[in-house]
């Protein structure tokens, strides 16, 4: 038969080689893992400048609204916890 000689059989996925197959997938899997570290990295990166800018942000409120920046920010963690704990099918 003519698709089964040469040019024909690299597109033929019956004449792949189990061997590489299973290192395509190994390294499909590790540039996976990779990408998914690299995003986490940044997730971290981020939550370390949210909190950098939380408190170049509270040093800069004068004493008279100190009160009303506290509740604010116990109102947000608030807020904050209930969403995980929705996410997570209530308080455990």
């Amino acid at each position: 038969m003519m698709n089964q000689q040469f040019p024909y059989q690299i597109y033929n996925p019956t004449y792949l080689n189990p061997n590489f197959a299973q290192q395509l997938e190994l390294q499909r899997q590790q540039r996976t893992a990779e990408q998914k570290h690299w995003e986490q990295v940044k997730k971290i990166h981020d939550m370390v400048n949210a909190i950098s800018d939380y408190c170049e942000a509270a040093r800069e409120i004068e004493p008279e609204y100190e009160q009303a920046a506290i509740m604010a920010c116990a109102a947000e963690i608030a807020r904050q916890v209930e969403i995980t704990n929705q996410k997570n099918g209530g308080i455990r």
